[in-house]
């Protein structure tokens, strides 16, 4: 039994330590290899793990230790080092997001390709599809044609590459013919010179009709 005075070690049934003379605990009490006094009728100490594999807070000290000292030993060792994860995600510039990406747009500074003018109305067609196809008209110029490069582009061979041109200025509809092949009318009467549309007009370019529908 260890004394608590001196913690010098003492025969099981001593009252009275034989090193510095304190009383010991009473009989029936045993200590432990972890420094824990337990009755002397039990056949291990109920204060330690109850299985080999379990560590007691001195033996996890020991380990701590000899932890520390092996990493201060040496530093440049590859446990004494963080790691920085590079399978981080990279961010894209805006005009690297693809279809499936929620796009924030700034109203101060508007993204390429996204439409900046005011939308003021359609022009709407079922000659195309027979469940209709509707063309946006913004404020500005609306060129009309087969070609790429118009603002609304009308797949068909009646049409010409650039066939008119409708320009919305000073809340004000106006529509001219650029030398088309087939020419342009509105309301059944092919126009020359330029000509201002209202609400439902009706406007042939080639073979395809189309209605207006201002906003």
């Amino acid at each position: 039994m260890k004394c608590n005075n001196c913690k010098k070690e003492n025969p099981d049934l001593a009252k009275f330590c034989k090193h510095c003379g304190s009383p010991l605990q009473e009989v029936g009490f045993k200590t432990c290899i972890n420094g824990h006094n337990y009755k002397a009728s039990l056949s291990k100490c109920p204060f330690c793990p109850s299985t080999d594999y379990e560590q007691t807070v001195r033996d996890l000290d020991n380990e701590k230790t000899l932890l520390d000292s092996s990493v201060n030993k040496n530093p440049n060792s590859d446990d004494a080092k963080t790691i920085i994860d590079t399978s981080a995600p990279t961010i894209k510039r805006p005009n690297q997001l693809d279809d499936q990406k929620t796009i924030l747009i700034d109203v101060n500074r508007p993204l390429e390709g996204i439409a900046t003018r005011k939308l003021v109305g359609w022009i709407v067609t079922f000659d195309l599809n027979p469940n209709g196809t509707d063309f946006k008209l913004f404020e500005g110029r609306n060129v009309i044609g087969r070609s790429k490069n118009c603002d609304i582009v009308v797949d068909n061979r009646s049409i010409s590459d650039k066939h008119c041109t409708i320009l919305y200025r000073n809340e004000k509809f106006i529509i001219s013919d650029e030398l088309s092949t087939n020419g342009t009318y509105v309301n059944n009467e092919m126009i020359e010179d330029k000509t201002y549309l209202k609400d439902n007009d009706l406007i042939k370019l080639g073979t395809v009709n189309f209605k207006i529908k201002i906003i």
